[in-house]
């Protein structure tokens, strides 16, 4: 998806060590051969058919479930932006849905949000993959949206 080496890509993680990094980018590098041997299908379904795992796929449909439904999409870690470039692959219209809330520690992660032309609302750096930068730049994005709601309204009483 962003062409890069699996050395590029891969990160530490939570409690991995170098020798699992390394074992991180064979893995990568192995899955990325077996497709190319399998015909490099870079379709959406091919890729996720040959690299994603369920929980991309599932990320993958609900990123363009909620686009088709006029809904802003709050991103936060690789795996939501992995599945949301996916998604705006098979319907570009997605991207106009698509907020990155926060960059996370994980290389590939800032290459997936160029490759998408997003830049983050937060930059923590975070590598718990829980959903922290996403609730976090929600509630930014909602407190700013409650403050210009609140300046129309005082605007409109001074007149």
């Amino acid at each position: 998806l962003v062409r890069r080496k699996p050395e590029e890509v891969v990160g530490l993680g939570v409690g991995a060590d170098s020798a699992m990094l390394q074992r991180k980018a064979d893995v990568v590098a192995a899955a990325l051969a077996r497709w190319e041997r399998a015909g490099a299908d870079d379709t959406t379904a091919g890729l996720l058919t040959a690299l994603g795992g369920p929980d991309v796929a599932v990320l993958t449909g609900v990123v363009l479930g909620a686009a088709r439904a006029g809904a802003v999409v709050v991103l936060d870690g690789l795996a939501t932006s992995v599945a949301a470039l996916l998604a705006v692959r098979a319907e570009p219209a997605v991207a106009a849905h698509l907020v990155a809330g926060q960059r996370s520690r994980e290389k590939a992660h800032a290459a997936v949000l160029q490759r998408l032309g997003l830049e983050p609302l937060l930059d923590l750096r975070l590598r718990a993959g829980e959903g922290v930068g996403a609730v976090l730049a929600a509630q930014l994005l909602l407190t700013g949206l409650r403050t210009r709601a609140e300046a129309a309204r005082t605007a409109d009483v001074t007149r």
